[in-house]
C-alpha cells in the first residue's frame, strides 16, 4: 500500500498531505485509486489533472511545468504523487525540484527509462534539453498495471531499452577520447539485462508478465545507473537525437511524433549502422566540418538561438577528437573498446521486429524526407560527442546517409 511505503520511508515524519497529479487516462488507470487509498489512510489529499496538448497528451515543457507548479504551490502538499510514465514523471520530476518538495511516482507502463533518473527531458522554446533534477524519493509500480499498458507503450520502452548498447558504447568513446568519468558499475546496470530479455524477445510481442516485469526492471535500473554517476551516459547518446530532432520538426511543422521509445529503436538502428562503417576503417581520414549550424531549418530565432550556443560549444571538443583518432595508437585502442560495446543494426532490428516494437520509419509515420532532415541536423543539438559527430569527422556522414536510411529504416 502507498500510504505504507510512504510512512516507511518518512521514519516517523510522515507528510499530512499530497498532491496527485495525473493525466485524464492515467488517472483512470490507477490515479484515482491512489487517491482513495491515501485519504483512507488519513492523507490529506488533493489532484490536479494536466490538460492534454495538441498532440492528445500533456507536454513537457516550460508552459506546462509553470502552470503545474502554480497548481502544486496552491495546494501546499509535503509531498507529490505522479501517476503516469514519461511526461507525467518528467513534469513532476522539474516541478517537484523547483519548489523543493519531494515526489514519488507511481508507473503506469514500461515505456521509458526516466522512472528512477534525475534528468527531465523536456522543450524549452521549442527545443529540447536535459534538465538536471532531483529523481523520486519512493518508484511503485502494480504489476497488473504495467501489463495492461497499452502494446505500443510497452514496445517503446523495449525500444529504448535496447539503445544502451548504443550509448553505453558512446559513453566507452568519450571516455577514451575525452577521459569523461566511466564507471563499470554502472554501466552494467545499464546494459546487463540480456539474459532476461534480449534472448526472448518475443514475450513483450505476447504480453507475457514475467517479460514486462522484466521490462520494466530493466528500465528502472537502467535509470538508477544514470542518477548514480549524475549525467545520463549511461542511457543516452547518439541514438537518442534521432528522437528529439524528429520531435522539434514535428514541433516546427505543427505536426504529430509518435512515442520516444518507438522512435529511439530507430535510432539505435541508425546509431549502430554508423557504428558498423567506422569500424571497418583502417585509417581515419577527416572531412571538413560544418561550421555553424542550418539557422533556416531550424526557423525559430529562440531554437536557433539555443541550438547554435550547443553547437559552438562543441567545436572544441570536435578539434580534439579529430587529434585522437589521427592517432594510430588510440584509433587502434578505440576500435578494440568499441566493437564489443555496440550490436550490429541487423541485430537490434531483428530484435525490435521480435518484440512487436518500431523497426522502420513508415511504423512512426515518418517519410524518408523527414528522417532524412533528422538524420542531418542531429549533430547540431546537444554539445556532448556522440558517434554521430564522429560519423561526421570520418566523412561517414553526410555521405551515407541515403545508404543506411534505404537499407536500415525502410521496410
Amino acid at each position: 500500500m502507498l500510504s505504507e511505503i510512504i510512512s516507511d520511508y518518512s521514519a516517523g515524519h510522515r507528510p499530512r498531505s499530497t498532491a496527485i497529479v495525473a493525466d485524464c487516462r492515467t488517472w483512470r488507470v490507477c490515479g484515482e485509486q491512489v487517491y482513495n487509498s491515501l485519504r483512507q489512510n488519513g492523507f490529506e489529499t488533493d489532484h490536479v489533472i494536466i490538460p492534454d496538448g495538441p498532440d492528445a497528451g500533456p507536454v513537457c515543457d516550460d508552459r506546462t511545468c509553470a502552470w503545474l507548479k502554480e497548481q502544486i504551490r496552491d495546494r501546499l502538499p509535503d509531498a507529490v504523487v505522479a501517476v503516469g510514465s514519461g511526461v507525467i514523471n518528467d513534469l513532476c520530476k522539474w516541478a517537484s525540484f523547483e519548489l523543493n518538495i519531494p515526489y514519488v511516482v507511481v508507473a503506469t507502463a514500461a515505456s521509458m527509462n526516466g522512472y528512477a533518473a534525475a534528468n527531465v527531458a523536456a522543450k524549452i522554446d521549442g527545443v529540447k534539453v536535459l534538465i538536471e533534477a532531483r529523481p523520486p524519493i519512493i518508484v511503485v509500480a502494480e504489476p497488473q498495471v504495467i501489463q495492461n499498458a497499452p502494446k505500443e507503450m510497452t514496445a517503446a520502452g523495449f525500444g529504448d531499452t535496447i539503445a544502451k548498447y548504443q550509448s553505453h558504447a558512446d559513453w566507452v568513446m568519450n571516455n577514451l577520447i575525452f577521459g569523461e568519468y566511466y564507471c563499470q558499475y554502472c554501466a552494467e546496470l545499464a546494459t546487463g539485462f540480456e539474459s532476461l530479455l534480449l534472448k526472448h524477445p518475443d514475450g513483450i510481442k505476447k504480453g507475457q508478465s514475467e517479460a514486462i516485469t522484466e521490462l520494466f526492471t530493466a528500465l528502472f535500473w537502467t535509470g538508477a545507473a544514470m542518477t548514480l554517476v549524475g549525467t545520463s551516459a549511461p542511457a543516452s547518446g547518439g541514438e537518442h537525437l534521432l528522437s528529439h530532432v524528429l520531435d522539434m520538426i514535428a514541433d516546427l511543422r505543427k505536426e504529430k511524433h509518435d512515442l520516444h521509445g518507438r522512435q529511439v529503436g530507430l535510432g539505435a538502428i541508425f546509431s549502430a549502422a554508423l557504428y558498423q562503417r567506422l569500424l571497418r576503417i583502417e585509417t581515419p581520414s577527416f572531412a571538413e566540418l560544418p561550421q555553424d549550424i542550418d539557422s533556416k531549418f531550424w526557423m525559430v530565432p529562440t531554437a536557433v538561438n539555443v541550438i547554435k550556443e550547443q553547437y559552438l560549444a562543441k567545436r572544441p571538443q570536435l578539434e580534439i577528437m579529430r587529434q585522437k583518432v589521427s592517432q594510430p595508437q588510440i584509433w587502434k585502442q578505440l576500435k578494440a573498446r568499441l566493437r564489443p560495446a555496440t550490436k550490429s543494426p541487423q541485430q537490434l532490428k531483428d530484435l525490435l521486429l521480435r518484440a512487436g516494437a518500431a523497426s522502420s520509419i513508415a511504423e512512426i509515420g515518418c517519410s524518408r524526407e523527414k528522417a532524412k532532415a533528422a538524420a542531418m541536423h542531429m549533430h547540431e543539438i546537444r554539445k556532448r560527442c556522440t558517434v554521430i559527430d564522429l560519423a561526421w569527422e570520418l566523412g561517414i556522414l553526410p555521405a551515407a546517409v541515403d545508404e543506411i536510411i534505404d537499407e536500415w529504416l525502410i521496410d
